[in-house]
């Protein structure tokens, strides 16, 4: 049997909560932009992406609530675009830290959680 280690090092997890309801401005002000405003989440995973960001994720959740204390639940008849979605980046510490001062604008009064992980691989 081989035997192997595992080797470790720190990363960073910033959680992101967002309502799926939440759009932002984007590129033209054209009609079809209008009408179909971009969601914030997909705006944070397309920029994660190009800032190079190790990984970015989102979640969905099935019941949730914010600051304003109504319950929201998933529900296939109602409405769940306010029903929160985690968007979970992970990188090292300063990267996530410049990630979030580029965006504070859009993140600005969004819960937004920093926690340090370890990232593992086989030696």
């Amino acid at each position: 049997m081989e035997h192997s280690k595992i080797k470790n090092h720190k990363l960073g997890n910033l959680r992101i909560y967002v309502e799926p309801s939440h759009k932002i401005r984007h590129g033209d002000r054209t009609l079809f932009r209008k009408l179909f405003p971009k969601s914030a989440y997909l705006h944070i995973i397309k920029e994660a992406q190009k800032d190079g960001i190790i990984n970015a994720t989102v979640h969905n959740t099935h019941t949730s609530f914010t600051s304003d204390g109504k319950i929201v639940m998933q529900s296939a008849e109602g409405d769940s675009s306010q029903l929160a979605m985690v968007v979970e980046l992970i990188d090292k510490r300063e990267k996530l830290e410049t990630f979030f001062l580029k965006h504070k604008d859009l993140l600005h009064n969004k819960v937004v959680i920093y926690k340090e992980v370890e990232f593992w691989d086989v030696e």
